[in-house]
This record gives C-alpha cells, structure tokens and sequence, in this order.
C-alpha cells in the first residue's frame, strides 16, 4: 500500500482492492477537517440504567444524537461464543454495526482476545503467547482459527444491498503497557511487529478490504518520545491510523490528565505528519466523572488544539455500576455534556452526515 498523500491513499492495485477501507479513510481525512468525532464503547447496547433495549443510547437521551462513532469488542469470538466478554451477544452487535453505518456513522472494534495458552482472559500474561501463536509455533494453527472467526465477522457486516461496512480495527492495542498478553516484557517488538503483520495479511488474504489498521499504544510511564512511541510500530504498509489509549483517575488532577494528552499527542501528531497517517486519540475516559465540568473544562480544550479525527470514551457498563465514561440522564455530567455537545468542533452523528 502507498503511504497516504494529504491524508488520502494514491491510486494502486492494491488500494483498488480495499476500496471500502480508503473510501472510510478519505472520509475521516474530509470529517477531520471540520471538527473531532465523539465516539462511545458499545453505545447502543447498554447505558448506566438500562441494558439491551433496541434505540436506546446513553449519549442520545442527553444531547439528542448518537455518538459519530461507536466503538464494539470482539473478544471471546475466538472461543466460538455467541458474546463478547462484555455479554454483548455477536449478532445485536452485527446489528447495530450496521445500523451505525447506515445512519452516517463510524465503527471502531477492538479485540480482547483470551491468553491462546492459558485459555484466561487478555490479562492473563502466562505462557509465552506470541511466540506460540506465530509461524512455527504450537499453537499457530489454533491462532489461524481464530483469526478465520474474526474475519468472516468482519465480512459479515454488509449492507441489505450486499455492501461491505468500512470499520476501524486496533488488533494488539495497549502494546507499550504490560497488562495484556501480547504487550511489555510478555513478547520482543520483532514478535509483537510479526503478531501484527501476521494479523493482517492472514485477514487481508481472507478479503478483508473493509478494514481501516489502527495501531495504539498507550500513556508512557515517563515523557513519551517518537523512538517510544514507535517501538512497536508495525509498518506504514500495514497501519492507516495512529492513536494512544489515555485515561484519568481519581486520583490524578485534571491539569495532569491534561499534560498527558498533550504529551503524548505531540508525539502523535508528528508521527502522524511524518508517516502521513490519520491520527485519533483511540480511548480515554474518566471512570464515573466526578467533575461535573470535566467535558467542556478538561477534554475539551487539549481536543481543540490537535487535528484528530474522533476520540473514543469507554463504555457506561450495564452490569458495573462503578464503570461509566460518558454522560447520562442524571449523572453530574449531564448538563456539561449538553454543552460539549453544542461546542461547534465536537462532532456527532447528525454533523457528519
């Protein structure tokens, strides 16, 4: 694949094959240059009060619209199960994939996929994975399988006229952090960059053409750096968008969430000048928002100073009242989050139509 030249992919014969991956990737290049795409983790599904109603959305009842892009997870498709490790059942969500798409939308998925070794979850690190799972390894034909589930999935989100949904997808996110089974000190970067480059020519080969190749990694424990942040960088021939995973908690001030985002999307952007891919900040949140003002008072203000194209806040769990990332009805945020929305640079469905 060519590297993307003012953010658009040139003429090829091989971008002649992923024509419903570059017509989303020159859409987001186009959407970006009006303002940034509010995104939410599986939306439609299940809000702080509610969970499998069919046309209900946590982010829908506050302002009025749905989020511009809607964020879905498919671990646990590998184990041949008919949900996600979040209980959302596969078919609801092929569903409403389409459903987002159809209404103007964008779709972003990532996969939590279970230790191929252990058979645990994602965040089991036992085992020695990744070498296990690649050409040569013992369990290479085990991982074949599983990404064989993942792309006939992904080939299943058509239209009722047989077109083929354009989706994001972020295999192996959160690499530069230790916590998942394919991430720090659990594989080498040559490993991981094979895992990745694996990944994709397997599904790509499987015809694959609608996937846009996301790579994220997430907050640096020091000042984050391009080398760091390009540690396990894969290939410009295998990456169409770059992002980072940040999150604040409770125990950080909003002024340090703030100096992280800038941090790491200074170090975003440029890689995202220099290698000319679409740049995003691929998760962030703050778990139950407590800051009654943190939308339009601490998001909001780093978001304006970076040309991304859409951030992704993590989902209101239905079966954690603990969990929530985005406004609902009665929440401390709910008023401010009807502010973030009428802001003219945040963007959600109805704006990007």
């Amino acid at each position: 694949m060519t590297t993307l030249t003012a953010l658009a992919i040139a003429t090829s014969s091989v971008a002649a094959s992923r024509q419903p991956a570059i017509k989303l990737i020159n859409r987001l290049a186009q959407i970006q240059k009006q303002g940034i795409m509010i995104g939410h983790q599986d939306d439609p599904m299940y809000g702080c009060s509610w969970s499998w109603e069919e046309g209900r959305s946590d982010v829908k009842e506050v302002c009025g619209d749905y989020p511009a892009v809607m964020g879905f997870d498919l671990g646990d498709m590998e184990l041949g199960k008919d949900k996600n490790l979040d209980g959302v059942p596969f078919d609801r969500m092929r569903k409403e994939i389409v459903k987002q798409h159809e209404r103007g939308g964008i779709v972003t998925l990532s996969w939590h996929s279970n230790n191929p070794v252990t058979g645990k979850n994602a965040w089991d690190v036992d085992g020695d994975a990744v070498s296990k799972i690649l050409p040569g390894g013992k369990l290479n034909k085990k991982f074949n399988s599983w990404l064989t589930m993942v792309s006939n999935f992904i080939l299943s989100l058509k239209t009722a006229d047989g077109k083929k949904v354009p989706v994001i997808f972020r295999p192996w996110h959160e690499m530069s952090g230790g916590w998942f089974w394919w991430g720090e000190g659990r594989c080498t970067t040559e490993q991981y960059k094979k895992l990745y480059r694996y990944t994709h020519d397997y599904m790509m080969r499987h015809g694959c053409t609608n996937i846009v190749w996301a790579y994220s990694p997430n907050l640096a424990d020091q000042t984050e750096t391009v080398e760091h942040y390009e540690k396990y960088y894969p290939g410009d021939d295998v990456v169409d968008l770059i992002g980072i995973d940040i999150y604040q908690r409770a125990e950080h001030s909003n002024a340090q969430y703030q100096g992280w985002l800038r941090s790491e999307l200074d170090v975003v952007k440029k890689v995202g000048e220099n290698r000319k891919k679409l740049i995003a900040l691929t998760e962030t949140g703050y778990n139950n928002i407590p800051d009654s003002t943190w939308f339009t008072q601490a998001l909001l203000p780093v978001l304006k100073e970076y040309p991304i194209c859409y951030v992704l806040l993590w989902r209101n769990a239905w079966d954690n009242p603990t969990e929530n990332y985005i406004a609902a009805p009665g929440k401390p945020s709910e008023q401010d989050f009807k502010e973030f929305y009428k802001d003219p640079k945040t963007l959600f469905v109805k704006d990007i139509k």
